[in-house]
């Protein structure tokens, strides 16, 4: 079995047929141009590990593009923010 391939089994019995994204169920044929996602850019977080993979639909990967996901941002400037007022205060 082809490494993708392979990712792409597990990714979905983890979560699911559908796009991470918008949700969409891929269909059984041609499972609608589903791709393998970085969910931190492969930029920041480089390798192949599928705690960092979803599967999105084309689109939905493109429309993403190298952004960092909103949630991990939000979490990183709540960190930060955090450890900000522990040093002034």
């Amino acid at each position: 079995m082809e490494e993708r391939t392979f990712f792409q089994c597990v990714i979905a019995a983890r979560d699911g047929r559908r796009c991470f994204y918008c949700a969409r169920n891929f269909k059984p044929r041609p499972m609608r141009r589903k791709t393998l996602d970085h969910y931190i850019p492969h930029r920041v977080w480089p390798g192949w590990e599928v705690a960092n993979l979803v599967l999105a639909c084309e689109r939905c990967n493109l429309a993403k593009g190298d952004a960092l996901p909103w949630p991990l941002v939000w979490l990183l400037l709540a960190v930060f923010r955090q450890d900000e007022w522990e040093l002034i205060a």
